[in-house]
Formats: C-alpha cells, structure tokens, sequence
C-alpha cells in the first residue's frame, strides 16, 4: 500500500545549481544569496504576531485562518522559521511581496497549514527541511479575502517567473498535504505525504479544494500553452515522492488527453499506464519509477 514515484537524479541538477542562477538572474525572478530571515511581515487578516529572536522567526497565529504580507521571505541553512497554530487544520497564507524571488535554505515547521506564495518564485535547497501539517507552494498569486473566504484561487501575475521548485526534504504530517502549483514546477528532493495528497500543478490559473477526508485536489483552470514552454516541460519530477496510502497527481492541463511534453517524470517504458499523458492519478497500488 505505498505510493511512491521516483525519479534518478539526473542532468536538472546541473540546470539547478549551476544555470538555475544564471537563468533566473536574467529573468524576473533573481534570487538573493545574501539571506536573512522573513522580513516585514504585517498581518492583515485575522489575527497573531510575529516575533524574531536570533535565527528563529516565531509566528504566533491566534485565529483559524491568518494572512501575512511580507516584503520578503528568506530562511538561511542556519534559520528556522516556526509556525505555532491553534490547531492541525489552521492556515497561515504568507504573501511575498518582494520583487526577488525567496531562497528556503533552512527550517520550516508548523503545526498546521502553511501558505506560501512569492509570484517571482520560491526555490527550497538541497539543505531545507520542511516539516509541516500540510504545504502550499505557489508562484501564483492569491487575493486574502479569497483566502479568508475559502475561495483557493490562484492567478498568474503578468511578467513575473512564477517558478516553484524543491530540492529539499518537504514532509507533510500523516494525512497532510503537499501541493507545489506555479507556471512551472520542479521537484529535484524528497516529498512525503503519507496516508495524504502531494500535487505538482503548473498552469496560468489553479484553484484548489479540499475533498473528502481533507485530501487537496488542483484544478489547472488556465493551463500553459505548449508554444509558451519551448522545449522545457511545465511540471517536472526528477527527485521521489511518497505518499503511503494517499494520491499523488502531477498537472498541467484543464483535461487529461494534451500533449505529453508538458509533464515529465521520466516513467519507465514498461509503465505504460504512466507515461504518454499530462495529467496522471496514480492509485495507491501503483509504483512508477523513473528508468
């Protein structure tokens, strides 16, 4: 009863630590080297506080649901940023307002859900450690009152790099869920979600929701066009996902039947039931691996 997708390590390292820099800082997206943690962050819908104290960043959330805006969002290897929450199922949405994209290179935990949403791109490194109730990645943008209202709309900000990509360790709390959603999305690291959901979503426009038992479900509503990806796909998995007993999803269309190059997680010829598709659902039996 193991849900597990595996990719081989493979030429997308080189891409992330050598051009991955280079690309990006030619593009929208420039991400900063000189790290430090959050900084400016106001709430602005519901309630808590925010307290720094040596390398740790303290977020104090007090209502269910809280959103933050930050002007930036960088954890160095030796920062930890930490989410206390009044329950497993509240939800702390931070919005990056930065015209840089953010660098997640240490500590991440919380109690609950966390949101994070930079439109210039989120990249966690090979040394973040992601230990959370449940996590949403996004490069694209999503209004607070939509979020307070339970209306999980993301929308593509014009001019912006929207990149999501993980080479770190994402763990999610039994039954929770990993969603990574952006124009383009990349896992190079480890996600686990066991007995819950993990989604690569890449699209102009995504809405999420929330099924039975609490699973999360990305409808890609705006998808990428294929003559917008040039010879890159839009949703790339190169790195392992497990998720025990749950589901693991990886879209790029509003339908299931358009082209393959669009998604590419590397499956074995000898998985047919895998491959030569842009949106797949793999059930709880299945094991794809990358040749």
């Amino acid at each position: 009863m193991v849900k597990k997708v595996i990719g081989q390590r493979s030429a997308v390292n080189g891409w992330i630590y050598g051009g991955f820099c280079t690309a990006l800082l030619s593009s929208s997206m420039v991400v900063p080297f000189a790290i430090a943690g959050p900084n400016g962050g106001q709430v602005v819908s519901g309630s808590g506080s925010i307290a720094a104290s040596g390398n740790t960043t303290t977020i104090n959330q007090a209502s269910q649901n809280m959103a933050i805006n930050w002007q930036s969002y960088n954890v160095n290897a030796n920062e930890r940023v930490q989410y206390i929450q009044p329950n497993a199922s509240s939800i702390s949405l931070n919005n990056i307002l930065s015209q840089n994209g953010s660098t997640i290179a240490g500590r991440i935990d919380a109690n609950g859900q966390v949101i994070l949403v930079n439109p210039n791109g989120i990249f966690f490194t090979p040394t973040s450690v992601i230990n959370v109730g449940g996590i949403i990645a996004s490069g694209l943008m999503i209004q607070p009152n939509d979020f307070m209202n339970g209306n999980y709309i993301f929308d593509e900000v014009l001019g912006t790099n929207g990149t999501v990509i993980n080479s770190g360790i994402i763990n999610a709390s039994l039954g929770g869920n990993v969603a990574l959603i952006g124009k383009r999305v990349e896992n190079d690291g480890l996600i686990v979600a066991n007995l819950g959901s993990v989604n690569l979503a890449a699209g102009k426009q995504a809405v999420l929701t929330f099924g039975q038992g609490g699973l999360l479900g990305v409808r890609v509503s705006k998808e990428i066009l294929q003559d917008e990806l040039g010879i890159d796909p839009a949703v790339l998995n190169s790195g392992e996902i497990n998720a025990e007993g749950g589901r693991v999803l990886l879209t790029a269309s509003t339908s299931q039947d358009v082209f393959s190059q669009a998604v590419n997680t590397g499956v074995s010829e000898s998985k047919p039931q895998c491959r030569d598709a842009r949106r797949w659902q793999f059930h709880v039996r299945q094991w794809c691996k990358r040749a």
